[in-house]
């Protein structure tokens, strides 16, 4: 890497602050070498009693200037004559930071650094770390020696998924405020998602969850009798009501009269093939397949279902023989055989497939043609680690990568709508526009997926449902509450 780079962002900086030429004049003989790439000077220089700690130029001392352009044996030479290795330059960078900052991804200065006594741990003014820099090249050489030497990035995905979530929470109860009613992509996984964070020991709003989980429960308890009696009274229960079980089991919702209700009307729509086959697939990629309502409906009645082993078994069947044809189908497939227990064979198999999958960018995409996005990376994430594959194999780490890479500043990520308007859009305060319902499904894809590369916190139990709780009945909150219908 070349100084001249550094040189012309400072001198942009000089002239917007002074509106005068910046004054590049060297202070000392040892910082003219290293702005003229003079190696063999530099080492005279030094070799012949310069101190390798004297001046700076543009706030960068001699060390830091010689690992910005990865000069190992420079490095070296200086750190033998004294060079203060901790030395930051104005952003609070180390010289260890700029050893990771190289487009190659080469991990030896970054080697030598360590063993000279860096402090991988150490942080920027940003908040930013050497592996935190090195990542952004992907999964490097250079990222494993970070890691090796004990840095973690578990802050930094931490503070990821929690903005993630306090965003999804937001624009939830901002959906239900404005449609009266919840939904898969708002409320379901969203729900999900925060089960996963509570298991990791992130903080969420615990009083926000509560009152999503009252709110379902109150558009629940007027329409699940009928239901009952009426398996066509919600739409598509194979996707609505099982991802609707789902998220209450991740909210550990207790089992009760109405989730029994609602077990009733996903089991009745088990085909004599052992799939759950949702409605015509005009709301790809969450109301699209079959695989995706066998896999939700067969976790649903492991939920909520009561005996369910006979239906189980027959999805499993229908989950093993299937051809999926796209990313949804390949990780629905495979959440199904490892929520079900397959055999061991039909889970590698689906696991395999799944991975083939995964693009030089590390993540997914929903269609071979489509771009790499959110809603497929995270969704294949959570498949992966669900089936017991590692979240520190590096297919998991590359695909972490991704969406640490791409996730926007407000915690979102952007997934692009290609579903059929059969809905009115309406403004739930998520970002993106026309694309807002799907991208905030997508965020919580990526934000399980984060969350589950995060070790369990302490403690930390199952999302399986819980004895009844009197917390969730009969609230005085829920009066101000008039849903109006499931979505």
């Amino acid at each position: 890497m070349k100084i001249i780079s550094i040189l012309v962002i400072a001198s942009a900086l000089s002239v917007s602050a002074s509106a005068q030429v910046p004054d590049f004049t060297p202070k000392t003989p040892l910082l003219g070498a290293l702005l003229h790439n003079d190696s063999a000077e530099a080492k005279r220089l030094l070799e012949a009693g310069a101190d390798p700690n004297e001046g700076r130029f543009i706030g960068f001392p001699p060390v830091l200037l010689a690992a910005v352009r990865q000069d190992l044996e420079l490095v070296r030479l200086m750190a033998a004559k004294g060079a203060d290795l901790t030395a930051t330059d104005p952003s609070g960078s180390t010289a260890l930071m700029w050893a990771a900052f190289n487009e190659y991804g080469d991990a030896q200065l970054v080697q030598e650094l360590l063993r000279l006594g860096a402090d991988p741990s150490a942080t920027n003014k940003a908040g930013e770390t050497a592996l935190s820099w090195a990542q952004r090249r992907g999964d490097t050489a250079a990222v494993a020696v970070l890691r090796n030497a004990g840095a973690s990035d578990s802050t930094r995905l931490k503070e990821a998924v929690e903005k993630s979530l306090a965003l999804l929470q937001r624009s939830g109860a901002q959906f239900t405020r404005m449609s009266g009613c919840y939904s898969c992509h708002h409320q379901s996984l969203p729900q999900i998602a925060l089960g996963t964070a509570r298991s990791r020991g992130l903080q969420i709003d615990e009083p926000a969850a509560l009152l999503q989980t009252e709110t379902i429960v109150t558009v629940l308890k007027r329409v699940y009798e009928e239901a009952r009696r009426n398996r066509d009274r919600i739409p598509d229960p194979p996707i609505s009501v099982s991802y609707t079980l789902l998220g209450l089991g991740a909210a550990k919702y207790p089992a009760d009269d109405i989730t029994a209700a609602l077990a009733e009307v996903v089991a009745a729509w088990q085909g004599a093939d052992g799939a759950f086959h949702p409605l015509p697939a005009i709301r790809p990629p969450i109301e699209s397949n079959a695989f995706a309502g066998t896999a939700l409906s067969l976790r649903a009645l492991q939920l909520y279902g009561g005996q369910p082993q006979e239906r189980i078994a027959r999805a499993i069947r229908w989950l093993s023989s299937a051809a999926p044809r796209n990313t949804e189908e390949r990780a629905m497939q495979l959440l199904g055989l490892a929520w079900g227990n397959a055999a061991a064979a039909e889970i590698g198999k689906a696991t395999s497939a799944l991975l083939a999958d995964q693009r030089p960018d590390g993540g997914w995409g929903q269609l071979p043609a489509l771009e790499t996005d959110a809603y497929a990376t995270g969704q294949a994430l959570v498949a992966l680690q669900t089936a017991g594959y590692g979240v520190t194999s590096v297919a998991y780490r590359r695909g972490i990568a991704f969406l640490m890479r791409t996730q926007y500043p407000d915690g979102s990520w952007l997934v692009r709508t290609r579903t059929f308007p059969v809905q009115p859009k309406r403004d739930s305060g998520f970002p993106h526009g026309d694309h807002q319902w799907i991208s905030a499904a997508g965020t919580s894809w990526a934000a399980m997926a984060l969350a589950l590369s995060i070790p369990p916190a302490a403690g930390a139990g199952s999302n399986a449902a819980q004895p009844v709780d009197q917390t969730y009945i009969d609230r005085p909150s829920l009066s101000a509450i008039q849903p109006r219908a499931i979505r």
